[in-house]
Parts: C-alpha cells; sequence; structure tokens
C-alpha cells in the first residue's frame, strides 16, 4: 500500500494493480477498515485504506451490504473520529489522513442520514449531526466540526461541483432532512460559539474558518431568519472587514455567501441596503491595506484583495442577475412596480461601478480579469437600456436615495458606457516597464497580454454596437491626439519620442488595426472627407511609420492594407505608403520578424486591391527595381571551395524565405500590370534571369553531388529557385477582366517557357527528392493560368521527367488537381494528351489505392488520393471529355474502373468518396447509356406537350399519379418526350407544379453493352447500399449518399426509359423478395417525385 502512494517506488505498478484488485474485492472492506482504525500503523498506510473504504461509499456498494456490516463501517469510522474528539487528540499528526477520515464520515452520512436508495428502508443514522454535536467541545472538536461542515457542503450544496441527477436528488433529500431537524439553526447557533470564542482567545484562523462556513451555508439555509436577523453579528463582520487582520478574509467570505443566496428581487435588494453592499462593504475593501508583518493570504491561499475583486464582480453579476430576472418577466417588465425596481438596481450599480473600474483598471492583468463577467452582463443591460427603452417604466423623479430618476439614469448609462470605454482602451496600452521581445517570437508574458486585449477588444465592440456615435468620438479622439502630437513633434524638430511613448503610438494604431468600420472615406451626399478619411491622412502627415520603436512599422502596414482603399480616394499619399513599403521601414526592415511579416503585407497592398490597379501602374516598374536586393535567394553556404557548410548553417533563413514568395507574387502582379507587352518582357526577364541562371550553373556543375543525407542544402536551394518562378506566375491574373479568357502574352510567355525547361531539367537530374517533385507541380499549378494554352506541351515531358514514378500518394493526390484545372480551362485542346496520359495516370492511382493501410495518416492520404481520383473522373464528364475513357488506348482499363467504382459506391467507411462514386456513375449513365436496348425510345424524337397539370408524360403516354396502369404502359409503344430542359430535375412551368419529366432519352454517346452494366450492376447496387451493416442513415453525410442513389434511379430512368421499370421488378422481386404492391409504389416515387422529394422517401424507408 505504501508502494501505491509512490510513484517513485519499484513496486508501484504491482502495489497500483493490487489496490486495484483489492477494491473489486467483496469482502476486502474488512481488511482495509482494520487497517485504517489502526493508529499504531503507518499515515500513509491508513490513508490508502481509507481510499478503499471511500470507494466503496463513492460506488454504491456501501448500500448493497447488510445492515449489520455497514453499521461495522459506520461505527468504526465514527469512533476513531469521536475518540479523538472526545480525548483531545488529533486521529494523526499528518492533516491528510484526519482530512480523509472526515471524507469518510462524510460520505458514510450522505448514505445513511436518509432512506435506503433501494428500499427504501427509514434511515440508519438519522442522528448524525445531534451525535457529532454531543461531544466535548474541545479544541480539536472545534477545527474537525469546521472542517466537517465545509466537506459536507462540498458533497451535497457546492455550485462547483457537478452532481448526477440521482445524487442530486439525494442532496435534496438530505437539506430537506437537516431543515426538518432544525439541524441549520444548531450549526448557525455553534458557529456564533465557536467565533465569539476563537475571538477571545485571538484564533483568527479558526474565526474565519467559522465566517467561511457561515458563508457556505448561507446559500441554501434561511440565512435571513438565522444569520441577518443577529445585528450584532452583522456588526461583527464589518468591524473584521476593517481590520488590519487576516479575519477580514473570512469576513468577506461570509459576506459573498450571504450575496450569492438566490433570493427573490425586493428580498435581495433589501439584503443590499441591509448589508450597505454596494457602499460600505466596497470602500472598506478600497481602504484595505497589507498587513504588517504577516501573510495577505489564509491557509487555503486566498487573498484579500483579489477577493475583494472577487466580491465586487458578485455583486455586479448578482444586480444584473436580478434586471434579467425582471425582464424575463413579461407581464412585470413593463409594470410601475418593475420600474422601482429597476431604479432601485440602477442605483446600485451607479454606487458600485467606480470599484468595478478601479479592478478593471488594475495594472495586473490578472486582477482586470476578475471583472470581467460582470462587464459582460453589464454590457447586456447597457445594450437593453440603450436599444429597447427599458427605463421607459423607471420614475422620472423620486426623493428616495435608494433610487435614481429615470433622467439621472439615462445620464448614467451614458456616462458609464464613457468611462468603461475610456478604461478599455487605456488597458489595451502596453506597459512599458515590462520587457517585450518584438523582435522575436514573444514569451509568455506577450501572449497573455494578446489575449487580454481580444478579450477587452471584444467588450469594446459591445460598447461600439450600444452606442456608435459615442464609440467613435472616443475612438478618434485618442488616434486624432496621438498623430497630431507626432506631427508637431516633427515639425518643431523634436524626438518623437520625447512627446508620444512608444505604448502610445503602438496603442493609436493598434485601435485603428481593430476598428470594424463602416470603411467609408467620401461622404457619399456632400462627397467630403469623412472622418475616417481625416484620421488617416493625419497618419499618413504624422509619418508614425518613422517611429523609431519595433512595434509601430508590423500594425502601420496592416493598416495599410486594411484601409487600402483610402489610397484610391487620396493618391496624392499612395507614393508615400509605397516608400514606407520598400524602404528600410518595411521590406529592408533591419528586423527579420518585420520583413517577414511585410513581405506578405506588401503582396496583399498590391494585389487585392482592386480599385487601387490603375495607380499603381505608374510605379510598378520602380517597385520591382527598388526590392531586386529582396529577390536574390540566397545560395548554399560553403565552408571551404567544394565542401558544404554544415545543415545548422543552411537552414538560417528558410523560415523567412517562405515568406520571400509572397514578395514574388507581388513582382509577377506588378509586371502584369503593364500595358506594354515588350516592357512586361523585360521586367519578367529582369526577374526570372538570375533565377533560371543559376538553376543552369547547378546542373551544369552537377553542385548537387555535394549534398550528403543529412544536408541536402544545393537540393533545397533548387526548390527554393523553381517556388520563386511558381510565385511570379502566380501574381499574373488568369482571367481577363472583360472577355474571362485565359491571358496568353507571347512575349512574356517566352520567359515562363524557358523557365519551364529549366524546371524540367531539374526534375529530371534529382526526380528522387521529395521537395523537387513537389516544387516543380506547385510551379506547374500556378503557370498554367497565366501561360495559356501554350503550357500543354510542357505537361508530357514534366509528367516523363519523374513525377508520376518517383510521386508518394500524398503528392499524386496534390496534382491530380492540376489535371483537372487543365481540362477546365482547355477541354477539347488537352483531350489528345489526356488519351495518352490516363492509362499510366490510372495505372498509378490504382498502384496506390491497392496498397495496405498501416497507419491514421496513410489512411487519410489514401482518403484524399480516392476523392482526388472520383473528382478527376467526374470532371472528365463535365468538360466532355468522356470519349478519352472508351479510346481503343483506354478501352482495356474500363472494366477496373467500372468494379472500382462500384466497391466504393458500396463502402461507406469514407461517406465523400461514396458519394462521388456514385455522382460519377450518373455521369457514366447519362453519357454511355444506350437506347439501342429499349425498343420504346427512338433517338430525336418529337416533343408532346403536358396534358394535364397533373399528368406525368413518360414515352408520348400520360398516367395518373397513382400508376394504376403501370402494367399497360409498360407495354405500350410511344414516341418518346425529348424536351431538352426535361433532362434536369426541375418542375415545369404552366404545369400547376406538377413535374414533367421525358424518359427513353438515350445517352449522349452511347457504349455498346453498357446498359446490361446499368441493370446488372448498378441497379442491384442501389439496393445494396442501404443495407450495409456499416451504412448509417443517421450520420449527416449519408444524407448525401441518399440523395445521389435518387438521382442515379432518376437519370437511369431517363436514360433507358420503360425497361428500366421493369428491370427494377425483377431487382426487385426476385433479388430482394419485394411484394408486388411495393415495387409498385416504388415505381410510382421514381417517375412521379422529384429528385429532393425521393431522397426525402428513400430516407424514411432505409430508417425502418
Amino acid at each position: 500500500m505504501l508502494a501505491a502512494l509512490d510513484p517513485g517506488a519499484p513496486a508501484h505498478a504491482a502495489a497500483s494493480a493490487f489496490c486495484a484488485q483489492l477494491r473489486a474485492a467483496a469482502d476486502a472492506w474488512r481488511v482495509c477498515l482494520l487497517l485504517a482504525a489502526n493508529a499504531a500503523r503507518q499515515p500513509n498506510a491508513r490513508f490508502v485504506a481509507l481510499q478503499q473504504l471511500e470507494d466503496l461509499l463513492v460506488s454504491q456498494r456501501y448500500t448493497q451490504l447488510p445492515p449489520e456490516d455497514r453499521q461495522v463501517v459506520r461505527s468504526t469510522v465514527y469512533t476513531v473520529v469521536s475518540t479523538s474528539v472526545t480525548t483531545n487528540t488529533p486521529i494523526s499528526p499528518a492533516n491528510f489522513l484526519r482530512n480523509k477520515f472526515i471524507h469518510v464520515l462524510v460520505l458514510l452520512m450522505r448514505n445513511d442520514y436518509i432512506p435506503h436508495p433501494v428500499s427504501n428502508s427509514p434511515p440508519d443514522w438519522p442522528t448524525f449531526f445531534t451525535d457529532f454535536l454531543s461531544l466535548p467541545r474541545t479544541p480539536v472538536f472545534v477545527q474537525t466540526f469546521l472542517h466537517l461542515c465545509t466537506n459536507i457542503h462540498d458533497e451535497i450544496a457546492s455550485r462547483e461541483m457537478s452532481y448526477s441527477p440521482q445524487t442530486h436528488t439525494a442532496n435534496i433529500l438530505i437539506k430537506d432532512s437537516m431543515r426538518a431537524q432544525g439541524i441549520p439553526a444548531i450549526l448557525v447557533q455553534s458557529w456564533f460559539q465557536i467565533l465569539s470564542e476563537s475571538l477571545q482567545s485571538n484564533d483568527t484562523n479558526t474565526a474565519a474558518l467559522c465566517l467561511k462556513c457561515i458563508g457556505l451555508y448561507a446559500s441554501w439555509i434561511d440565512a435571513v431568519q438565522l444569520v441577518l436577523s443577529n445585528s450584532g453579528f452583522i456588526d461583527a463582520l464589518f468591524g473584521f472587514l476593517g481590520s488590519n487582520s487576516s479575519i477580514r478574509i473570512g469576513a468577506l467570505n461570509c459576506l459573498m455567501g450571504i450575496v450569492d443566496k438566490g433570493m427573490l428581487v425586493p428580498d435581495k435588494l433589501a439584503v443590499f441596503d441591509m448589508l450597505g453592499a454596494t457602499t460600505r462593504v466596497m470602500d472598506l475593501i478600497a481602504a484595505a491595506r497589507p498587513i504588517d508583518g504577516e501573510s495577505s493570504s489564509n491557509e487555503d491561499g486566498e487573498d484579500f484583495s483579489d477577493l475583494g475583486c472577487k466580491f465586487i464582480n458578485l455583486v455586479g453579476m448578482e444586480l444584473c442577475l436580478l434586471w434579467q430576472t425582471i425582464a424575463e418577466q413579461k407581464a412585470l417588465a413593463t409594470s410601475p412596480e418593475a420600474g422601482i425596481l429597476k431604479s432601485r438596481i440602477l442605483k446600485h450599480l451607479q454606487l458600485m461601478l467606480p470599484h468595478a473600474v478601479r479592478v478593471l483598471r488594475s495594472e495586473y492583468d490578472d486582477t482586470s480579469a476578475l471583472a470581467f463577467p460582470f462587464l459582460d452582463e453589464y454590457l447586456k443591460i447597457l445594450k437593453v437600456c440603450k436599444r429597447d427603452g427599458a427605463l421607459e417604466n423607471v420614475p422620472s423623479a423620486t426623493g428616495d436615495p435608494l433610487m435614481i430618476s429615470k433622467e439621472a439614469a439615462a445620464v448614467f448609462v451614458d456616462e458609464s458606457l464613457v468611462g468603461m470605454l475610456g478604461v478599455i482602451v487605456k488597458k489595451m496600452q502596453y506597459d512599458e516597464d515590462e520587457e517585450y521581445d518584438f523582435d522575436g517570437e514573444g514569451g509568455e508574458d506577450e501572449a497573455l497580454f494578446f489575449q487580454v486585449r481580444q478579450t477587452l477588444r471584444s467588450k469594446m465592440e459591445v460598447i461600439s454596437s450600444i452606442d456608435a456615435e459615442m464609440f467613435f468620438s472616443h475612438f478618434s479622439t485618442v488616434l486624432t491626439n496621438t498623430f497630431d502630437a507626432i506631427l508637431m513633434a516633427n515639425q518643431c524638430g523634436q524626438r518623437v519620442q520625447d512627446r508620444v511613448r512608444w505604448s502610445e503610438a503602438e496603442l493609436a494604431l493598434h485601435l485603428l488595426f481593430i476598428y470594424r468600420g463602416p470603411f467609408v472615406y467620401i461622404d457619399p451626399e456632400t462627397s467630403a472627407p469623412t472622418a475616417l478619411s481625416t484620421i488617416l491622412v493625419k497618419m499618413m502627415q504624422s509619418n508614425i511609420s518613422a517611429y523609431p520603436h519595433p512595434s509601430i512599422p508590423v500594425v502601420f502596414f496592416e493598416n495599410a492594407v486594411k484601409f487600402a482603399i483610402f489610397y484610391n480616394t487620396k493618391p496624392e499619399y499612395l507614393p508615400q505608403i509605397l516608400e514606407a513599403f520598400v524602404d528600410t521601414r518595411g521590406l529592408h526592415n533591419s528586423s527579420s520578424v518585420v520583413r517577414s511579416r511585410v513581405y506578405y503585407l506588401f503582396m496583399r497592398f498590391v494585389k487585392e486591391q482592386k480599385e487601387l490597379r490603375d495607380k499603381l501602374k505608374v510605379f510598378a516598374s520602380k517597385l520591382v527595381e527598388a526590392i531586386q536586393d529582396i529577390l536574390y535567394i540566397t545560395p548554399p553556404q560553403m565552408q571551404q571551395p567544394g565542401v558544404l557548410a554544415n545543415a545548422v548553417k543552411q537552414k538560417a533563413g528558410v523560415a523567412i524565405y517562405a515568406n520571400q514568395l509572397y514578395v514574388y507574387e507581388a513582382v509577377g502582379f506588378l509586371i502584369s500590370l503593364d500595358s506594354d507587352a515588350s516592357k512586361q518582357e523585360q521586367l519578367l526577364q529582369y526577374v526570372l534571369t538570375p533565377l533560371m541562371t543559376s538553376m543552369q550553373e547547378i546542373l551544369d556543375k552537377e553542385v548537387y553531388k555535394l549534398d550528403t543525407p543529412d544536408n541536402l542544402a544545393v537540393t533545397n536551394y533548387l526548390r527554393q529557385l523553381i517556388t520563386a518562378v511558381g510565385s511570379v506566375g502566380k501574381g499574373f491574373p488568369d482571367f481577363d477582366s472583360t472577355t474571362r479568357t485565359v491571358v496568353s502574352s507571347p512575349l512574356w510567355a517566352n520567359v515562363f517557357k524557358q523557365a519551364l525547361h529549366r524546371i524540367i531539367m531539374v526534375l529530371q537530374r534529382l526526380n528522387a527528392f521529395d521537395i523537387i517533385r513537389d516544387a516543380a507541380r506547385f510551379a506547374f499549378q500556378r503557370l498554367i493560368g497565366c501561360v495559356g494554352a501554350e503550357i500543354l506541351p510542357f505537361f508530357q515531358p514534366l509528367i516523363s521527367a519523374g513525377l508520376f514514378s518517383q510521386c508518394t500518394t500524398k503528392e499524386l493526390a496534390n496534382f491530380l488537381p492540376s489535371v483537372d484545372l487543365l481540362m477546365h480551362k482547355f477541354k477539347s485542346s488537352f483531350s489528345t494528351i489526356l488519351n495518352e496520359i490516363f492509362a499510366p495516370l490510372v495505372e498509378r492511382i490504382f498502384y496506390f489505392l491497392n496498397q495496405s493501410v498501416s497507419g491514421f495518416d496513410e489512411l487519410n492520404e489514401m482518403n484524399d488520393l480516392r476523392r482526388s481520383y472520383f473528382n478527376l473522373m467526374n470532371n472528365v464528364f463535365v468538360h466532355t471529355l468522356s470519349e478519352v475513357l472508351v479510346s481503343p488506348t483506354n478501352m482495356p482499363h474500363l472494366t477496373t474502373i467500372l468494379q472500382h467504382t462500384l466497391l466504393c459506391a458500396n463502402d461507406p467507411s469514407d461517406p465523400t468518396s461514396q458519394k462521388l462514386a456514385l455522382s460519377l456513375l450518373s455521369k457514366m449513365v447519362a453519357g454511355w447509356g444506350s437506347e439501342a436496348s429499349n425498343p420504346l425510345c427512338k433517338p430525336n424524337g418529337t416533343s408532346l406537350p403536358p396534358q394535364n397539370p397533373s399528368t406525368t408524360v413518360i414515352n408520348g403516354l400520360s398516367h395518373s399519379p397513382l400508376l394504376e396502369n403501370v402494367n399497360k404502359w409498360k407495354g405500350a409503344t410511344a414516341t418518346p418526350l425529348v424536351p431538352p430542359q426535361s433532362r434536369t430535375d426541375k418542375k415545369v412551368s404552366g404545369t400547376g407544379g406538377k413535374e414533367v419529366i421525358a424518359i427513353g432519352l438515350g445517352g449522349l454517346t452511347p457504349v455498346p453493352q453498357f446498359s446490361q452494366f446499368i441493370y446488372n450492376s448498378i441497379t442491384p447496387l442501389l439496393f445494396e447500399i442501404p443495407r450495409n451493416p456499416k451504412f448509417n442513415i443517421a450520420d449527416g453525410a449519408a444524407h448525401l449518399v441518399v440523395f445521389e442513389i435518387a438521382n442515379l434511379h432518376k437519370t437511369i430512368l431517363i436514360i433507358q426509359g420503360v425497361e428500366y421499370l421493369k428491370v427494377l421488378e425483377e431487382v426487385c422481386v426476385r433479388q430482394f423478395g419485394w411484394d408486388e404492391g411495393t415495387v409498385r409504389k416504388f415505381e410510382v416515387a421514381i417517375v412521379e417525385l422529384t429528385t429532393r422529394e425521393l431522397q426525402t422517401a428513400l430516407k424514411k424507408s432505409f430508417v425502418r
């Protein structure tokens, strides 16, 4: 047992297993009971034995024991505790053993103080409290009694504990039994007596614990009658609060318990008035001073200052709860009585708000956070007061000092909003006495401060929603004052940091950054600049971006991006902001952290704002030249000629390179803005030539052979060069804004094609490295849009260079969207290439899909590949390239494709792939279904109008909604209905909302014998899917699968016609044993319901 408590003991595992076996043994409690009661044994061993008894009581195995055994347990434990009290001897010098005995005794009380939970027999120990209180009042009794009381509260009444429904019911029964026996009154009198005696003996710790017990029980006993009626006690409480002793912590705990007690609104307000909860108590808390030569915390670690803040928050929360209680009573909310109560609540809020603001203003963030819950609830009240006219029934004038008039309440609401906003804004400012790491990753202090800022921001946004005009006025005042002060310092030749502190400058920019709008810069009515525009003008005029502190640049450029449209309305400031971006304030900043972020922000500024494009054209070439040095990619470091430096040095700067790609993207966009094609080519050559030259030099000199398995410096450098090319291409827009066609300028397209040649050469040499394959794929995907159809000849060489032969499952899944993109952009122009690569592509896909999976990551990669494959196959049909699948080259693979599609369509383990597989089958049916198998269907049939709103036309014959004559029209011959719009599942206008469909249309390009595949494989599959034991119709993803099943039924009906209904009858009756009536209903549903309606019907049938 001793080893079970010591994790470091060699026998700890075996001891823990022994204890577990001991708990499971039926009579093990007898041994543990004897061990726990034996004072000669070691305290640790007795503690473990008590743990076993505790488990017996908590697991309810105790209630299953015979009455005589329960009596043995009860009497043994009580004897140990009572003997200790009577002899005035602690149970053990170890407090943990005393506490465990008390806890076990409380658990016994929980079980035996009320009727038996199973047999409902009378309680075994209804005299628990009277028995214990009859013991001699020794010092040990006092300590044991107070700890017993706190334990009982935690077991039956604590709001911080989570109880099961059965336990909650038992707790109510225990409290009712205690009230019925008058126990609360006895306990209160005992506490008063102990309090008096402890104060006489100057035992402040015992007095504080006694006060805590009174506060804990006040939440569920009749506190008004038993506690508050004792005026002497209340006066003593205030005396304790004003004392310079640790007893004030107990007094405040007691008051918090009383304030927290649930009462009716008038009663709670009366208690607040009597206690002076928002006046006298608050003043005493504010006036408290640290205790000289004594810890300010009690034995539980409670600090009076923090406890005072919690009390302020509690009082505020209770007042807000009272307001909400009135608001929820609709009949009372607008009555004069409610107005009086609201007036009293607002008066209390008015009195306590300065104290809450004092907490909020604390220099310690964790102290400020103690007032956040009240602040949230209080803002809700202010929102109601400002929005819903909640002050309407507040009395207009009153001489009652406990009330506030309607007019004064309105003023108070406005002033409190302004006051809190000022405190919140000030609290968002950095504390310059702290140290912050703006040039590094930041530490825990920064993270906590950012979290507090985020919390304060949410509260500031609520204030803005309550009174937007007041908020913007305060907001603009703070920003304008800061920017004006900086401007004044610059004009006077004064050091700006001598006039404005860095934390003030950063706060102004931060407030601007979190501003949520409206983002209007020109008044639409007067065409004058708005107040926001004026603020931004002052920001630019102040040149705050040059403030000499590392906290300023990033947030300044964040604002430049956020308010980029401002520079369209004030183009005179565009050169200034661009200069700031490219000089030492931004892209050339000495801090790598700042540069890394500004790389990204620069790309967003020049690329994302369409309104600025015309104005940026003028600066495009100058900007590219100004950042030429940033486009330089540092080559591998050499320790000496022919020997690479170690891997640690090579990794330096890798992180910043990822963000450097944003600059390449921005450069690509800037080049694309130039209207002169020759200038575009020149600038592109200016940017890409160094990259291509570096690739060629490495290949010519075979420098990559210097790499080692643990130091792939040269290979990684090639990866960076290739991805830089792709990023430049990504910067070029894919489509012309008017014609929506691929931009393809022969002049600069040739530059990209030269780069592609180099990339393919690198891939041929180094295709064994995944980083090279990833980089080549990255570059190719991003050049598709800007190079246009001229990129198609590079596709096959790219594959031949090793993109497929060496790829992994994940790489292949990431590459298939490139094929989708090529089909989407070039359609029939891509068909020849697709036909040539399709067979090896499918072989590679199935090679990976047929591999066994050994882990969760591999399973995810396999699922991603399968989904990418089905997306590809679906897009083949979407872009009318399905002839590729049945070409002589690819026809041998069609059987494998079909069988794999069927397999995935019946595999519920991946609902996304299942849905895509069914969607693919629908497209195959629509494209390849053959009308030749249906003698009733004739191609190019004439269109017949609907005969009446309640008629569905099938192969030219009408039928009633009940389809009673279904057998007649099954054998009839007629001209099919072939309106083009009827291929879709829509309701036709002029039919009273009844769907008019055409069936028997045949596929777009029928494939021989595919109809038999539909009947023999696809049709049974649609009935097998819901019969799969793993198919869970309750799963949300399964609903999409059911929709695809319904859609596939409708598609087959439209393509194959009446013959499908005959096949359905055979499949349903012979294979699945349906009766004829069920088959008829199903046929009616398929014919008459829309796809959505059929989906709903199928879901209901699957559930049944």
